[in-house]
Formats: C-alpha cells, structure tokens, sequence
C-alpha cells in the first residue's frame, strides 16, 4: 500500500523544524518507506501567474489564438488554442525552460520559445492535465483559470500564488500498518523518530438531537458480526457545492478528485483521519432509517461508479427501508448520492469485518479507497474522531447545522488489548542491553500505555514485567507480547544493533530428502525437454466431475475465494490436462510435468498431503507419444536411482474403461509396490477437457516412488568374457503380453543375460489378430566364454518354451 503524504499537512499536526530530506530519512529508518519526494517548487519551476490583457486570432490558423499576456516584467505574445480563453483572465503560465505533460500525456517535455504556424509563441498558457491536476474538473481543450483563486500580480510564481509551496511523501505503507494510511498516522510515527509530541487533534463538542425525527431509531444493525459499529449524524441546511482551493489543492496532491464539498470532506477525513465516511442525501432515504442487512439475492443497485451490480446472500449492504443504498465497506449508491441539490445530509462512520469486505469486493470486481482500509481492519474507535472532524468541516464549508447527536449502534463496549511485556526476555530477543527506562520510553513515544506490574506478579530472573495496553489504532496490528519487541527495535534503529559474525563452528544441516529429489527430478526432467508446470491447488466442481472425482474425496474449502477454487485437489491430473488445454493452441506439441503436493481427506483429522508427480506429452500421434513419455520415465528412473522399476497391466480395472486408451496403458510398479500409471488418455476425457489432440499421462502417486530416490552411485565393473547375441522372431496371438513372454523366459536360463524387444510387427504376411515379435537375446557367463554349443542349446530352451507356454510359431 501507498499513500501520498503532504509535509505541511502533517506540519499541521506535528511540530517539527526537519527539513523534508531529513523527516523521509528518520521515518524511513523506522520502517515508513518513503519512496519518492515530490518538492512542487521544482515542479512547478518557471511557471508564474499569467494576465491575459488581449486576445486576437492567428493569422494561419483558425482555432488558435494570439494572447498578450503580462507576466511581470513583460507582455509576451502566446499561442493559445484553449477554447475558454478570454481576455481579463489570470492563467497560469510556463515560461521557456518549464516542464509540462503536453496534453496531459506521456513524458515532461520542456517548453521553449517556438513558431507555431508562423508566429512566435513565448511559452504555453498550460491546462490542468499540463501540470499534473488533471483530475479537476474541466473541460475539453480548456486552459486552466485561476482567477477566482488568486489575486497575485502577474510574474508571481505558481508555487506561491497558489500555495503550492510543500513536498508530497510516497510513502510505501506495509499491509498490516493500516493505521499509516493517513496524515495523523504519518504524524504519530513522524512524533517517534523526531521526539516532538502532536499536536491537538480536532472533535466534536456538543449535538443537539433536533429536527426531523432523527433519533436512534434510525439506525438498524441486523448483522452485528460484520458491522460492529455504525455511527451516523444529521445536518441540515446544507448547500452544496465547490470546495475552497485550500481543501481541493489538498485533495488533489493526495491523489483525490474534487467533487463538491460534501463529498470532498467525506475524503478529505479518509485521508486525515484514515477513516472511511459517507455522505447519504437524507431526503432520498426511504422511510428515514439505515438498515444494515444481508442482501437479498438478486437485489441490485448503482453505485458511484456509474455500474450496476447484483449481489448474492452474501454480500452486505447499508438500506433504507426498500432497497440498497450502499455496498458495505466498498462503495455508496448513485440513487442517495449528494447534489447541488442537497440540503440535509446523513454522514454515516463504521466499521465492518474485513473477510466480508474483501470477498464482496472481488466477487462484484468493485474497488475503492475505502474498501482497501477496510479489508486491512479498523478499529470501532476510529469512527468517533473523524466523524467529527467532518461535521466540524461540513458545518464551517457548507453553512449547515447539526441537526443530531452521533447515533451510533455497537455490538459491544470497546476493551482495548492489554499484554505483558517482560524486559528480561526483550533483551535476549533483541540481544543487546537496553534498560528498562528506555524500553518503556519507546512504547510510550509510540502511544502505548505502560504500568508496572506489583510486587506480587512473579517475576523471571532480574526482568521487570508490565502490563502494557495497545492504542485503539494498532488493535488489529499488535497480536501478541513479541510485536512489542519489534517496535522497540525499530526505533531504536537496527543501524546502532552490533554486526557481530557468529563465533564457535557452523552446524552442518542435513538437507531434507524430499527437497534433493524435487529438485533432482527437475533438472532431470527440464533436461529432457519438459516444461514445469505451476497451478492452483484449488479445484472447481467442473474439474472434480469431468474427470470423474467424487466431492466426497475432495476437501471442500470453507471459505473459497471463487467457485473457481472450491475444492483443495486429490489428483493433479486435472490441473494438468486444464494447462493442456489453455496451452495448445498456442504450442500444438509440449511436454510438461508438475511435482505437487495433492490434498487427501482423513476423517477428523488434517489431511495427507503427499507429493504427486504428473508428466504430460501432447501432439497429434498417440502411439508416438506413448513411446516418447514410456523413454522418458525410464530416463527419470534411471537418473534417480531407481532400478528395479517396471511396467505391468493396470491394478484398477476402471482405468481400462474411463481414463485411459485401453491399448496403450500399463500400471507403474517400483520393486513389488504399485506407484501410478503410463497410458493414453481415453477420448471421454479427451473431450471433457477440450483438448483437440491426443495426450499420454504419467501419474505417480505412491511415496514409495520418491523415497526409493538415491544419489549414490554403483560401481558396476566391466565383463571379463564377451556376451553372445542371438535374435528370436516369433508371432503368437495378438492378446498376449510381451510383459509375460519376457518373465517366463528370464527364468529359463542362468546364462541369460538380457532380453529386449526390437520389433513389433502387424500387417501383411501375419494373420489377423496376430502379432510378429522380434527379440535380442544377450548370452553370458562370468566364468569363462561361452561356446558356441551351449548357447544353441540355451536358445533351443526359449524356443521349446514359446511354442509350448505361447503358441508361437518361430519365423526363421
């Protein structure tokens, strides 16, 4: 989060003589990031007040203007094509050598005397987008006039003719610290690094409850557990209209849009005060009551950003007694918004709960400044202040009257969090001596509320314990006894901290096994030529059912952020063929994995998360892809060690059936465990997915595969005596596996070394429903080499026992 912060303004509230280098240097060190420093008097550098004391047109052009305009010490002739442009006007004027955004677009461009068609001009009369305040109001091709704003001679420089002589913070926020997203916020860290206290804040005295009824009754909360307090007052005799330039150059330089002065108070306090407000014209009220409710599905409403959004159950709004008037927390309606109109205005303060914000703001794709504070939590006691510190404003801005106490309805009274702090176990944390006094003095500096615990409360060591009591506007930051900790560090400074190296020897760690073979399995598989693969570990319904997951073996999230990411995955195949999908347009082939966690139901308990491994191959040839994927899942066991691995028939008979191309699968088994499966993926899910070519699955699930990793390697030595190679070709009925060809004859003969199939043979010369095989048989022996005659009787063995066992008829 980022907040533009106005040095005077905080001046306002601070008293401090640090020059603006030296305060973002201090507030910096303690953990205010500042940015960036916007000093206006450099950026508004060669630009004085203007007097326009003729206009005439140009010679060449019909829609540009010749302006003689004083600026001083002179009269200057300026090329003009702004279409407000009079005579008699006070303009702001960018002499040669100042900075502008020419049109309010793209880089600064730095003026210069030029011709335009023909005529010199000296400088540019500039509009507001020229000079950074595009966001004021006006018209197309406008230049900006300043007349009604000042009264200073011509030549007097824009910074002082305007007071715009301050430097504007970029001040990096942390989420947490939502308490310096505003100007007193900035104050209070700003009072700890320059030792200065602040100065009085403004508040509302007095209320008379008058007029029109408005009394408590007004105000319903029926949904205390997300609006834990509502505040709302009446003023009447209200007009509405522009704010003063003081309030709208304030607004501006924090990156706000002046409206009217209504609607500016409500944000010029946000900014002030960092809490949310707005403003309801209370004779658009229904009923003159403000329900805070749940919405009824299908209730709609039109905001302030000119859309119409539906809300769900939900979601919660601030009604009248008909209709919605404002999205809680986000946004107001455009039905109840002030106008020129206006007289009596109903300005609501509350707070509501942060989840319930923050989810109704994504669902609706609905975003504003407030809701931002408001999903980060503010305290029920910020509502008081700034509530009348707008009605102090809008009394003074407008000529309205308050017409109301503040009525407010809350859950429940207001406990600020109190935590011990033991000093003893603060030193140790910190690791560096810091006396008591001094720990006490940071907390209080900071707006804690220390008290030395008696006599009686037992105490650790030599350590001194308080009771210390958190400031309303850091309840939702500081969460336990450590944080204070944190704060003493910080102001401390974690510069003066001792850079001391650690003494004695460094304990070796022993890296963890899993995170050896996530990475081994990486760079094995990159190396291969795949692609990593990061998605969501949430599901949708869609995904559980197209590949035929029952909700029952998958965790429902409680609290989803969209049905898009309503189940936490069992398998992470469907996220797999969900990327197939979305990537295969634009790459018609790839090879992609992904190695994650999957999440497992277990009744009553947490679930298992083991570690799952899937490997996706796509194109347009499936039997390609299948003996593409089955070579890179034997490179994968073979870099990882793992060599008792192999292919056999599924164990899941379904499988066949739903998942996978029934010719082309087979179940992968590590020693005598069963770890996942190789196969091609069936045409049902083929097209559930929408994937429009052919894709082979490798899904390994068991943690037997990944413990079996190992990085050590084995030392096999060379053969003494050389291998003696025969090659078998045989067909046999189609139906038969050469899985179970291979393991029979593996236990015919001791000198059998190695079998390996070569060549797989349909078509012409082989009767239907047969197949041709073409095998390498490897003969050796360790203790001597092999004669010729040994190894024909071995290979007469095979033969007898293919036709015997298979049926097969030998090919010669």
């Amino acid at each position: 989060m980022n907040i533009l912060i106005s040095y005077n303004w905080i001046k306002e509230y601070l008293d401090t003589d640090f020059s603006p280098e030296k305060f973002a240097k201090e507030t910096t060190a303690v953990g205010n990031s500042v940015e960036r420093i916007d000093r206006l008097s450099e950026r508004f550098e060669k630009m004085v007040v203007g007097f326009v004391k003729k206009v005439k047109p140009h010679p060449n052009a019909d829609k540009l203007k010749i302006a003689e305009t004083d600026i001083g010490k002179e009269t200057v002739e300026i090329i003009c094509g702004g279409v407000n442009l009079s005579e008699g006007q006070r303009v702001v004027v960018g002499l040669p050598g100042a900075k502008v955004k020419w049109h309010g677009e793209g880089d600064l461009v730095e003026l210069a005397k030029t011709k335009i068609r023909g005529v010199e001009s000296f400088g540019m009369i500039c509009a507001v987008e020229e000079i950074g305040f595009e966001k004021l109001p006006h018209g197309y091709h406008e230049i900006w006039d300043i007349t009604e704003l000042t009264s200073a001679k011509p030549g007097t420089s824009i910074a002082k003719a305007l007071e715009l002589d301050d430097t504007i913070f970029d001040i990096e926020v942390t989420s947490n610290r939502v308490d310096c997203m505003s100007i007193i916020g900035q104050a209070r860290e700003g009072a700890v690094v320059t030792g200065k206290g602040l100065k009085g804040l403004k508040s509302l005295k007095g209320g008379k409850e008058v007029a029109h009824g408005f009394s408590r009754g007004w105000i319903e909360v029926k949904e205390p557990e997300f609006c834990p307090k509502y505040s709302a007052i009446l003023i009447e005799n209200v007009k509405v209209g522009p704010s003063p330039w003081w309030l709208q150059k304030r607004l501006l330089l924090a990156g706000h849009r002046p409206i009217n002065n209504v609607v500016d108070i409500t944000n010029y306090v946000l900014h002030e005060y960092g809490q949310p407000l707005h403003a309801f014209d209370a004779d658009k009220l229904d009923g003159e009551k403000i329900i805070v409710r749940k919405a009824k599905k299908g209730e709609k409403m039109k905001a302030l950003d000119g859309k119409t959004y539906e809300f769900s159950h939900d979601m919660l709004v601030i009604a009248d007694v008909k209709k919605p008037i404002a999205v809680a927390g986000v946004m107001g309606g455009e039905e109840t918004a002030t106008t020129e109109n206006t007289t009596r205005v109903l300005i609501e303060s509350a707070t509501f709960d942060p989840v319930s914000v923050r989810r109704t703001a994504r669902a609706l794709n609905l975003y504003s400044d407030s809701q931002l504070l408001f999903e980060k939590g503010l305290s029920t006691e910020s509502i008081e202040p700034a509530i009348a510190r707008a009605v102090e404003l809008i009394t003074e801005l407008t000529g309205g009257r308050v017409a109301s106490l503040i009525i407010t309805e809350q859950a429940k009274s207001y406990e600020p969090r109190v935590f011990p702090f033991d000093t003893q176990k603060a030193r140790k944390l910190m690791g560096i001596e810091m006396e008591d006094k001094k720990m006490i003095e940071i907390l209080e500096r900071l707006g804690f509320v220390v008290n030395q615990n008696d006599s009686t409360t037992p105490r650790l060591h030599d350590s001194m314990t308080f009771s210390v009591t958190v400031p309303y506007w850091r309840d939702h930051d500081i969460e336990a006894p450590v944080d204070f900790v944190e704060e003493i560090a910080r102001v401390h400074g974690y510069e003066n901290f001792p850079s001391i190296f650690p003494s004695g020897e460094i304990q070796l760690i022993q890296e963890d096994q899993a995170i050896k073979f996530q990475r081994r399995t990486r760079e094995i598989l990159k190396g291969a030529g795949f692609t990593e693969v990061y998605s969501y570990s949430f599901f949708s319904e869609k995904q559980l059912t197209e590949y035929g997951i029952k909700k029952e073996d998958a965790i429902v999230l409680r609290n989803p952020l969209s049905s898009e990411f309503e189940f936490m995955r069992p398998s992470l195949v469907p996220s797999m063929l969900t990327t197939v999908e979305q990537n295969q347009h634009r790459f018609p082939e790839a090879d992609l994995f992904e190695i994650a966690p999957v999440y497992i139901p277990k009744k009553g308990d947490l679930p298992d998360e083991p570690l799952n491994l899937v490997m996706a191959c796509y194109g347009k040839d499936g039997r390609e892809l299948f003996l593409r994927s089955k070579g890179a899942l034997a490179r994968l066991m073979r870099e990882l060690g793992i060599n008792d691995w192999s292919l056999e028939r599924s164990r899941d008979p379904a499988d066949y059936i739903a998942h996978y191309h029934d010719g082309r699968l087979a179940g992968i088994s590590i020693g005598k465990n069963y770890v996942g499966e190789i196969g091609q993926v069936s045409d049902m899910f083929v097209k559930n997915f929408g994937l429009d070519s052919a894709c082979v699955l490798i899904d390994i699930r068991e943690q037997d595969f990944f413990s079996k990793y190992t990085s050590v390697k084995s030392f096999k030595p060379i053969p003494q005596f050389p291998e003696v190679k025969r090659d078998l070709a045989f067909v046999l009925d189609e139906k038969i596996e050469y899985k179970m060809i291979e393991e029979k004859l593996g236990k015919i003969s001791t000198l059998l070394e190695q079998i390996e199939l070569f060549d797989v043979y349909r078509g012409k010369g082989v009767d239907e429903g047969k197949k041709s095989l073409a095998i390498h048989l490897s003969f050796r022996s360790n203790e001597r080499t092999l004669e010729s005659k040994e190894v024909d009787n071995e290979v007469e063995k095979i033969r007898r026992v293919l036709k015997e066992e298979f049926n097969a008829i030998l090919r010669s």
